[in-house]
């Protein structure tokens, strides 16, 4: 087919054709023509190179490069000829800037139409960051004359670009007229094919330098002439000759004034060729290329160039990593943009802005006044631009009722009955996180989705900084130390790391984790959290049969400490989901009859650090029969041969939490490393158990009741705790005291009896009980004591 359109000439017919003669395809894309070169129709035309394209008719043919001829109307795209020629090529007449236009992504320039309006940040908002890059820039003494401003996904990187660029335009003309401080910019794009790739990146701003300085146009005219193929040689030779060749020959390159070169967005650039026809090779290409046009930007910075580079980015580690090196880490001067300026107060202005703005538009109301779920938005934003400007896109609608549309998402309505993720107000937030789990490495990604699981599990550590607890994480799941760490790496657009960073503030905004834990709308990236729990689960329990009664008083390892903290938590999130299978059920409940429980429950209130306000065990004393708590969700009539396990397990728990309580009442003190909250919390679950046991018929012969009457000397602390908490539950639990009254009157009796040693010290733990009974009824406290004889 092509064989043949080649031997056609300006006037034949295509027989596939209308009867109309063949004209040259896509006119638009840089075909010379006398409206843009100013020449006559039968004149010399300039050289020029089109944009890369298939010819029709051949999909596998791209045209990369494009001769226009002298009288001919075909051109010549890599050495063969369409159409029909009538004199050779001419070069005398190329002109270099126009030859750059033709091949540069001009759609990656600020000003241009693929980027109107270009973002901005509102008035009033982002003024920290945009004055510290202006402050930089103007500062001549600088050394580093490199900047990079970074911050994660959705914080307003390249509207913080486009308005220091707004800034310095209009700084400069309030002066008056002057060279124009902008020198380049290219914006990167991911969903752009000129934008996401660095092939136009030299190009685009070496045509851009050339526009601003117009000394530097005749030196690119001559290395155009002498190399038109310079388009497809390497970034690094085209940044040798269009850039800094040009700039080492003008006559006073000492005079020539600092210009400010802008590059945002090198996370998104990406390989785009090979994205397409090596999917599991993409996470790869991105770090490979983007470390490349750092490199280039090194490279342009070491040759002394009247060049200021700004370049914005998100905080991937490859990125962190390569600028940590020796030949980035002096020249480089870098903003967290994350850590400067008052986010939330940012993002509080642009609500408003856009807010007022949509109720001028379409004239709802007063445009200065607050609308009700303002102060919402606002705060779920949490200092996130993205996630407020998504909400403010999709409200903005002229067929709806913005208001209403607002109030929806307030009310969860809209996310709640969208059946699909482009139904949801926040489809470009989920579009995003989709793009950046798809850059992690394909062979990679279930080790990623396992971490992310046991970081979605919601589990308690003693030491909450992430880097302690990614290694707990590491060795709880049975995975080499460090695989938590890499297997994030990709994710540090969206994720908050720091050795010193709190677990619980890892993930940067609550709409990752929605989107993950939704499988309807994170499709492959879904995070199946039960599965995760039981998992930890299963290993939580297989750690704790390290801990015997070799260990009391020894400070347990990490490991067993987080099993010990967790256990509880996993298995009442359990009984709703995998405990409700009979099997795994089972295979749970034969695990924790082979723990010496005992130990492991004194354990539990001999963790240091331990700072929560509950102990590990709540979950047991929240519950009904703390007795009961290992299977009080079971359906008995259906467990069949599961059944003898089953009072198995029951009398296992009760017979160690009796055994626990007796030991810590009788014996056993809590280790130094233990805090004195321990103590409290110990007390406190302490009742709440004898709660159940006092329901039972003979409850004065449980050894807990027998252990409270006669408690040993190391056992004194403990015991005044639960005398307290038994107080508690007089005085709060009104209707509902009788138990404890009980209950603290046959101790009392019992030690009054025995002549206890405590009861002989004028403050000793019964005088408000005493005066309780006394307002009462004082009959109760002699009859017990009788019965008890």
């Amino acid at each position: 087919m092509l064989k043949a359109k080649r031997q056609l000439s300006q006037g034949s017919v295509d027989e596939h054709d209308t009867g109309r003669p063949i004209q040259r395809r896509r006119t638009s894309i840089m075909q010379i023509s006398t409206s843009r070169t100013g020449g006559s129709d039968n004149g010399d035309r300039n050289i020029c190179l089109g944009r890369d394209q298939e010819i029709e008719g051949n999909p596998s043919t791209s045209r990369h490069i494009m001769y226009n001829q002298p009288s001919s109307c075909g051109i010549i795209y890599n050495g063969a000829i369409y159409g029909d020629v009538h004199s050779s090529m001419q070069t005398s007449t190329l002109d270099g800037l126009h030859f750059l236009y033709q091949h540069a992504a001009i759609g990656a320039i600020h000003e241009s139409n693929e980027r109107h309006p270009p973002p901005l940040c509102h008035a009033g908002t982002r003024d920290v960051v945009i004055g510290r890059a202006i402050a930089w820039y103007m500062d001549k003494s600088s050394r580093k004359k490199i900047l990079w401003v970074h911050a994660p996904a959705g914080f307003g990187k390249s509207s913080v670009a486009g308005s220091v660029i707004e800034k310095l335009k209009a700084m400069m003309k309030e002066q008056g007229p002057g060279f124009d401080t902008i020198g380049a910019t290219f914006f990167f794009c991911r969903n752009s094919p000129e934008r996401n790739s660095p092939a136009r990146f030299i190009l685009t701003l070496a045509y851009q330098l050339a526009r601003s300085i117009p000394d530097l146009r005749a030196h690119v005219d001559i290395i155009v002439k002498n190399e038109p193929d310079i388009v497809k040689m390497a970034l690094e030779h085209q940044l040798e000759k269009l850039i800094v060749k040009p700039f080492e020959s003008l006559c006073n390159l000492d005079a020539e004034p600092n210009r400010l070169v802008i590059v945002d967005g090198i996370n998104k650039c990406i390989n785009s060729d090979r994205e397409s026809h090596v999917e599991k090779m993409y996470a790869q290409d991105q770090e490979i290329v983007q470390i490349r046009v750092l490199k280039l930007i090194r490279c342009l910075h070491s040759h002394q160039l009247p060049l200021s580079l700004l370049f914005l980015s998100r905080p991937e580690a490859w990125i962190k990593q390569h600028l940590s090196t020796s030949a980035f880490h002096d020249v480089v001067e870098p903003l967290n943009l994350y850590e400067v300026g008052d986010h939330m107060n940012d993002v509080k202005k642009s609500v408003r802005a856009e807010l007022s703005r949509i109720t001028t538009l379409y004239s709802i109301g007063n445009a200065d006044e607050e609308w009700p779920e303002e102060k919402w938005l606002v705060s779920r934003s949490k200092s996130q631009m993205i996630y407020a400007a998504t909400i403010i896109r999709h409200i903005d609608d002229p067929y709806g009722d913005p208001q209403q549309l607002l109030k929806d998402i307030v009310n969860g309505s809209s996310a709640t009955s969208a059946k699909i993720s482009g139904s949801t107000p926040f489809s470009p937030l989920y579009d995003l996180y989709n793009q950046i789990m798809r850059s992690c490495l394909e062979r990679n990604r279930t080790l990623l989705m396992e971490v992310l699981g046991d970081l979605m599990c919601d589990a308690y550590f003693e030491d909450w900084a992430s880097k302690a607890a990614f290694s707990v994480l590491d060795r709880v799941s049975r995975r080499p130390l460090g695989s938590l760490v890499r297997a994030l790496r990709p994710l540090h657009a969206i994720l908050r790391f720091g050795k010193d960073i709190p677990i619980y503030e890892l993930f940067i905004h609550p709409s990752f984790e929605e989107f993950l834990w939704n499988q309807t709308i994170s499709s492959d990236f879904f995070v199946d959290i039960n599965t995760r729990e039981e998992v930890l689960l299963s290993n939580m329990l297989e750690c704790m049969t390290s801990i015997t009664k070799d260990t009391i008083g020894k400070e347990l390892d990490c490991v067993a400490r987080f099993a010990l903290c967790n256990w509880c938590k996993f298995w009442d999130d359990g009984k709703a989901t995998f405990l409700k299978s009979i099997t795994t059920h089972l295979h749970m409940m034969k695990k924790i009859i082979a723990l010496d429980l005992t130990t492991c429950i004194i354990q539990s209130y001999c963790i240091p650090r331990l700072t929560r306000k509950d102990s590990a065990l709540k979950h047991i004393f929240a519950s009904p029969k703390p007795s009961e708590f290992l299977v009080d969700f079971v359906d008995l009539d259906g467990c069949g041969e599961a059944l003898p396990t089953i009072y198995n397990i029951t009398s296992h728990l009760q017979s160690s939490l009796d055994n626990a309580f007796t030991i810590l009442l009788q014996a056993t003190t809590l280790p130094p490393w233990a805090l004195r909250s321990a103590i409290s919390l110990l007390g406190k679950d302490c009742v709440e158990y004898l709660g159940d046991v006092i329901t039972q018929r003979d409850w004065r012969k449980n050894k807990v009741i027998q252990a409270l009457a006669a408690p040993g000397p190391d056992g004194g602390d403990l015991f005044e705790e639960v005398v307290g908490w038994l107080h508690v539950e007089l005085r709060v639990k009104l209707g509902n005291e009788e138990w404890a009254r009980d209950l603290l009157a046959h101790i009392y009796d019992v030690m009054v009896h025995n002549q206890h040693p405590i009861l002989e010290a004028e403050d000793h733990p019964f005088v408000d009980f005493l005066r309780i009974l006394d307002g009462v009824d004082g009959s109760d406290t002699e009859s017990d004591t009788e019965s008890d004889s």
